[in-house]
């Protein structure tokens, strides 16, 4: 009634790595969601087809993003996420246009139309790659001295 069976050893031997080996798999799962490229994506398509003096936020729930006016990547510990525009934006890549973002009138901000229209070439043109993701997104249709642009930063 008591005997110990050569079987019960291998069983337990068993049962052991295969518990390690779940328990493997259940620490490598991400603990976050990835990020939501797409609703990003959504709010500056929205923004880039209303009339100029349109202005959205996405919250960003994101380590890190990339921009390049064309597609908007998202990275964090869930994994990264791409979704790309309907239409080109341009990434606030410098200091004036941020500037502009956050509710400046570009006159105020630039000496003149052609001043503006070269720093958004500029911008343009620039690719910084992975940047640390702000907690929101702001997103600005502007239209000043002939060019028609939506701004994101």
């Amino acid at each position: 009634m008591f005997e110990t069976h050569v079987d019960t050893l291998y069983l337990w031997v068993g049962l052991g790595t295969v518990s390690v080996a779940v328990l493997g798999v259940v620490v490598g799962l991400p603990t976050t969601a990835p990020p939501d490229a797409t609703a990003a994506a959504a709010t500056i398509d929205e923004i880039t087809t209303s009339p100029p003096g349109s202005v959205g936020h996405r919250r960003l729930v994101a380590t890190e993003w990339a921009f390049d006016g064309r597609e908007i990547r998202l990275r964090n510990d869930g994994g990264t996420a791409t979704a790309w525009l309907i239409r080109t934006a341009v990434p606030a890549r410098t200091k004036q246009l941020q500037t502009v973002v956050d509710g400046e009138r570009p006159k105020a901000v630039y000496e003149s139309p052609d001043a503006f229209r070269r720093d958004i070439r500029r911008a343009r043109t620039t690719d910084d790659g992975w940047r640390p993701a702000p907690d929101r997104v702001t997103v600005r249709h502007v239209a000043w001295g002939g060019t028609d642009v939506t701004i994101v930063g």
